[in-house]
Order: structure tokens, then sequence, then C-alpha cells
């Protein structure tokens, strides 16, 4: 089974008066216009998916702000296919309502969180209520930990092993670390080899194949590879060139301490389905 575990859909209102720009500046492309839910399954369509994760995102100190009900109704035009993630910014005084509400009222199986986007520290006791929420409500929490584009971001707050303390205290929560936690990879398969609830996406690391083959290095000798997501970020990046990016990161049949092996790089694509977060 095919599945992107990372996409987005918006509009380019959404987005506010700096991220937006921001992120058009950052790719010299205009990914701020195109993703749209038509769009969306249109590239799904292409790549040969299977099924989606769709993620929200909002972040109240730059008007960023991707409505979980957009997200949902998305998810409703074909709910077999799409699977939705809201988002929630802990800093919102209103937020732990608004998981719940995402979970029970709007039937989203996770939420999205950025600590360096939305400014709070994966310790703090506003995050850590949001966490329990989801927990609550057996909810996925995907974290974009790692590096940013924007310049008001907060780096402080971006690194993976951050994330550690909060595995262990939600050890029956699935965490995934997007983009494989760049430029902290080392720390994301860290946190990863001791907290069996940790997952990782490789979403915007394959126009990099110098970087996604050391990340791929570590992930495999510390025995963590099947925990690693195939994830395109539609629509930044289309999920037909990322499979074929990712392809060649592989090292065919040539074996070898670190060789990276066909047979790896075909399993991340095809072989993470639904089921392994009790989906399907």
């Amino acid at each position: 089974m095919r599945v992107d575990w990372h996409s987005h859909v918006w509009l380019p209102e959404h987005l506010g008066p700096v991220w937006g720009p921001e992120l058009d500046e950052n790719v010299h492309a205009h990914p701020s216009a195109d993703g749209s839910p038509e769009a969306h399954l249109a590239a799904m369509d292409e790549a040969g998916v299977d099924a989606a994760v769709v993620l929200g995102l909002v972040a109240c100190e730059i008007d960023l702000d991707i409505p979980n009900e957009f997200i949902a109704e998305h998810v409703s035009t074909d709910p077999s296919r799409l699977i939705g993630f809201g988002s929630v910014d802990p800093n919102d005084p209103k937020a732990v309502d608004k998981v719940r509400y995402a979970a029970t009222d709007l039937g989203l199986k996770g939420i999205k969180l950025s600590p360096p986007y939305q400014g709070f520290h994966p310790h703090s006791d506003e995050a850590m209520r949001v966490y329990r929420e989801a927990a609550d409500h057996g909810m996925t929490i995907t974290f974009h930990q790692g590096g940013v584009f924007l310049r008001s971001g907060y780096l402080e707050f971006a690194q993976p092993v951050l994330l550690d303390r909060v595995a262990r205290e939600f050890r029956d929560t699935r965490i995934i670390i997007a983009h494989a936690g760049q430029p902290w990879a080392h720390e994301t398969t860290a946190v990863m080899f001791k907290n069996p609830n940790v997952w990782t996406d490789l979403s915007a690391r394959y126009g990099r194949p110098a970087q996604l083959r050391t990340i791929l290095r570590g992930l495999i000798d510390y025995g963590v590879e099947s925990r690693v997501l195939f994830g395109s970020d539609f629509p930044i990046y289309r999920p037909s060139e990322c499979i074929a990016q990712l392809r060649g990161a592989a090292d065919g049949d040539e074996t070898g301490a670190d060789s990276i092996g066909l047979d790896v790089v075909e399993a991340i694509i095809d072989d993470r389905p639904l089921s392994l977060f009790d989906w399907q």
C-alpha cells in the first residue's frame, strides 16, 4: 500500500502575510497557490498513492491558519483514502478544547504541531496539556521538529532530542518527526532508537541526495528503518517526483555496511500501510 504520510491542502488566504510569501521565496516557486483539494487528489493519482495523510497547520503569531474544518471537509470527500490531521497552537488558551473538537466533532486522527513555527517549548505546561488531550483521544502527533525557513522561527525549540521526554511520558501515543528532523537527523535516529512509539517521515529531503543518503544510512544502522515513512510535503513537492528521487538514493543490488538496499527504499514507498496505525 502506497501512503503519502505528509501532505497538505490549503488556500492562499490560509497562509497569512508572512508564511506563504517566505515559503515561495524559499523554494523559488509558488506552492502557496497550489494547495487546493483538487490539486492534492490529482497529484496523489499521478503518483499512484493509495492513501494520504493530510496535515493542517496553525501558528497564531504569524496569522497562519489552515482551518481544521477545511481539512475535515477534504477528508470527507474520500474517507477511505484520506486521513486528516488538524492543528492547534499550544499558545492558544483554547488549544485543548480545539484538540477535543478536532477528535470528537471532526473525526481527525491526529494533530500537527511545530514548536519552531508556533514558538513554544516542547516541554511547556501548555504543550503538555495538548499532548495529554491528544493522547486521551488516541490521536497521533506529527511534529515539525527541525529547521525552518521562516525568519521569525524559533530554532531554540526545534531540535528533535527535545521530543525524547514527550515520547517517554506519552508512551502509548504515536509520534512522527517530520522531515527526519533535519538538519539534526542523528537526534531523530537516537530518539527513535530508544522510543518505539516514535516514527519519522522523509518529506522535503529528496532534493538533497547526499543528505538523504546520510539520513537513511543512520536509520538503517540503528535498525529503525521499519519506522521510516514516505511523505511528499505536497504542494511544496510532488509525490511522483519524490518517489523517483527516493529510489535514486538506493544502491541497487550492492551490499555492504554503508549500502542502502533498494528493498529498503521500496518498503518505505509501498509497505507502510495505514494498518500500522490502526487506521484500516
